[in-house]
């Protein structure tokens, strides 16, 4: 082996071990820079072409790093490493293909991409009658976070009106006595708490009766 030949081999080990060092460092830019370096001096070398499409697989340029390994085992049927990383990337490929055409049909048919978790038709007369307790009509029909924030509103509105309301003993009549005991922010939260019940109870049936169409 000549001189030149000498010293070429050495810039070519030199080359590749930095490329491996990068690597190793997470920075596949200059690694990428330093083994394409490495393959001017020895174009066929295997390994390097092989690390080269490594680079290529780590930074998800996926169809040139496929292309990388094909023409590796075109020259070595052989070398099982190049014929493993060939083969991941067919699936990752094919499994990305998949996820696309997925996506565009769930957004051109959205009905046909129901979760399948979703819950049953719910009845809109069990439903009324769930929302006695206001909320519980909700949480049947699965909104269960408006669910919970009608009972705290309700519970809430009237626990503030039995704590503002005077309670000043007066006539024997109890709807009189009741009345007598009210003032302006009882009536407000007596109404808020009725209001709120009524909404729970009616809005419960409906969800409960789009649940049906939901289903169709």
């Amino acid at each position: 082996m000549d001189a030149e030949a000498v010293r070429k081999q050495a810039e070519f080990e030199r080359l590749f071990l930095a490329a491996r060092v990068c690597r190793m460092r997470g920075d596949y830019q200059q690694a990428q820079a330093l083994i394409n370096q490495a393959l001017q001096l020895q174009p066929e070398n295997l390994d390097a072409r092989e690390f080269a499409a490594d680079i290529l697989f780590a930074r998800g340029e996926l169809e040139k790093a496929l292309e990388e390994y094909k023409s590796i085992l075109q020259v070595d049927r052989s070398r099982a490493s190049a014929e493993e990383k060939y083969a991941k990337i067919v699936v990752e490929l094919a499994e990305a293909k998949r996820q696309k055409e997925l996506l565009k049909k769930a957004i051109e048919n959205p009905q046909l991409f129901k979760s399948s978790y979703s819950l049953p038709p719910r009845s809109p007369l069990v439903a009324a009658v769930l929302s006695g307790i206001p909320g519980l009509g909700h949480v049947y029909c699965g909104q269960y976070t408006k669910g919970v924030l009608l009972f705290l509103s309700v519970t809430i509105s009237w626990l503030i009106f039995l704590t503002v309301r005077p309670n000043v003993s007066g006539s024997p009549d109890p709807i009189a006595r009741f009345v007598q005991n009210l003032n302006v922010t009882a009536v407000f939260f007596l109404c808020l708490a009725l209001t709120l019940h009524l909404y729970a109870l009616l809005d419960a049936s409906l969800a409960a009766e789009r649940s049906h169409r939901d289903n169709l």
